[in-house]
């Protein structure tokens, strides 16, 4: 193995040769940094022999030869089943085993997990200390015969939560999050659990494991936790060129808070600026756990403007319900009026407004990497509603949902693949209420929010190598198709990046030309993107 010395190896032999084809079929490390690694692994490959069968099986000898370790072993005879006696107590605590006489029988491949399975089932009811253990062993014809002992320990609750390192650690997360209070069963999946939960909250880190101190009259939890800094400032300057030959300079900021007054909040300001065509401005706010309760509101407020034509202002007000640590389900709400400031009709610009109802829904599955990458999201949200315009109400539904998987080839290289839809159905479209696509967070190589759709859906493709442990070199794929007022479109955009951390931030660079139906790659369009965010 890559990492550990190449001075000590192990191998198995057997004098018979069908006892050395079951040797030669066992897994085990052949290479180890000293010899206690290797009589170590020596007692674990006895008791892999055992739950194969060979219950009786010996080390005959060891012979160390220049560091080259040679074990001896004899399987002697193959148990083929067992059948294990139980008396009344223990039949109401062994679950999914069929017991006749107070005993039961099961292949001898099968016995560890079955005990493994009962000191699991003992371990979730609080009952950690318990024993469980095979007495009165006997072997005859092939066959195990032994009596199962089960001494249940007393059901252990958590009395005490003691949080060390972030003494300000909100409460609601203990209850919500973690989902352990003062009463909490405790068990080793309990401390597991806590462990990795840990790892998935974007704003702490983990010390070290969870510990915990038992006394005789209470079960005392330790969390040992730091607070972390994520707030983060992301930045892009883009430049494109314009059609007479000049510089076209785009803008964004994202500025981002979190848990800055010790609530697990999120508070974000989104700026855009695409030249003299587009302006936005979003705000959003998010209270986890609102009051002590398993809802977490969020609402945003958002601002829109298309030159001298259109001016669209947005709100939408989300109630979420985690589901657990990566499931979560809400209602929302969402309105937007849309002013035709220029009062044309020939480009299917109209005042209008609209209400939608619907629900949320999202899975994230976290990849706890450098870069906050996760390694799943799925989002989806349909609504419906109704428009009013001058004259006109319609009846609309409208969904969008994103789906995203980074498959990791090997240690150096992933493939990250992404893909958005969205779809909106009405009796009649007007331009400013369409989706808005295009740009660095959609498809590359086409200015920001510069395609108008009604319906969309797109790929984002990158092929990642690693170069060093907080950077790695991507290809840019992105392609997709729209529709838009009765015309259909397919889009490409091709490109190549480079991403890097270097102390507190994150560096993006990236180069990418995108193309439709209607033209071809033109190199002198290429979009070069330079995105910085820093972490404070």
């Amino acid at each position: 193995m890559e990492g550990f010395s190449q001075e000590y190896s192990l191998e198995l032999i057997s004098k018979k040769k069908q006892e050395q084809i079951i040797l030669d079929k066992i897994n085990y490390q052949k290479k180890s940094k000293n010899s206690t690694s290797i009589n170590s692994e020596i007692e674990k490959i006895a008791n892999v022999l055992k739950n194969l069968g060979y219950f009786t099986n010996t080390l005959d000898s060891i012979k160390n030869i220049d560091k080259k370790y040679f074990a001896f072993f004899s399987l002697n005879e193959l148990i083929e089943k067992a059948i294990i006696k139980v008396d009344s107590i223990e039949s109401s605590i062994i679950k999914n085993i069929k017991i006749e006489n107070n005993s039961f029988e099961t292949p001898i491949k099968n016995l560890e997990s079955i005990l493994v399975s009962i000191s699991e089932s003992l371990d979730n009811q609080g009952k950690s200390f318990s024993k469980v253990q095979l007495k009165n062993i006997q072997i005859k014809n092939k066959t195990l015969f032994a009596d199962l002992e089960i001494n249940p320990s007393k059901k252990r609750t958590i009395q005490r939560i003691n949080i060390k390192g972030y003494e300000n650690f909100p409460p609601s997360f203990l209850k919500y999050y973690f989902r352990i209070k003062p009463s909490t069963i405790f068990n080793q999946k309990k401390m597991e659990e806590i462990s990795i939960n840990s790892k998935n909250l974007p704003f702490i880190n983990e010390i070290k494991p969870p510990e915990v101190l038992f006394t005789k009259d209470s079960t005392q939890l330790f969390i040992y936790l730091s607070k972390r800094e994520n707030n983060s400032i992301d930045g892009i300057i883009n430049f494109a060129s314009k059609e007479n030959g000049g510089v076209l300079f785009n803008g964004m900021l994202d500025v981002r808070f979190q848990n800055i007054i010790n609530t697990g909040e999120r508070f974000e300001i989104f700026w855009n600026s695409i030249a003299e065509e587009r302006q936005e401005l979003k705000i959003t706010k998010e209270i986890p756990y609102i009051i002590n309760s398993i809802l977490s509101p969020e609402i945003a407020f958002s601002i829109y403007k298309q030159d001298s034509t259109f001016l669209n202002t947005n709100f939408k007000a989300n109630l979420k319900f985690n589901l657990d640590h990566f499931y979560k389900l809400g209602i929302q709400y969402e309105s937007e009026s849309s002013e035709n400031l220029a009062q044309l009709v020939e480009n299917n610009i109209k005042t209008f407004s609209n209400n939608f109802y619907g629900i949320y829904f999202s899975y994230t599955k976290p990849r706890n990497d450098v870069f906050y990458f996760n390694k799943f999201q799925f989002e989806i949200s349909p609504a419906f509603g109704k428009r009013k315009s001058t004259n006109d109400i319609s009846n609309q539904f409208k969904i969008k949902s994103s789906i995203s998987y980074i498959w990791d080839l090997n240690l150096r290289n992933s493939l990250f693949i992404k893909n958005e839809t969205g779809y909106l159905n009405s009796d009649s479209y007007l331009t400013n209420e369409l989706f808005r696509i295009g740009g660095a967070n959609s498809i590359r190589g086409f200015n920001e929010q510069s395609i108008f759709s009604e319906r969309y859906t797109f790929f984002n493709i990158e092929y990642r190598i690693l170069t060093n442990p907080t950077s790695y070199l991507y290809t840019i794929t992105d392609f997709g198709q729209f529709s838009s007022i009765n015309q259909q479109k397919n889009v490409l955009g091709l490109g190549i990046g480079y991403l890097f951390n270097t102390g507190n931030s994150q560096i993006n660079l990236n180069a990418s030309v995108g193309k439709n139906d209607s033209n071809t790659i033109d190199f002198k369009e290429v979009k070069l993107i330079i995105n910085w965010k820093n972490y404070f």
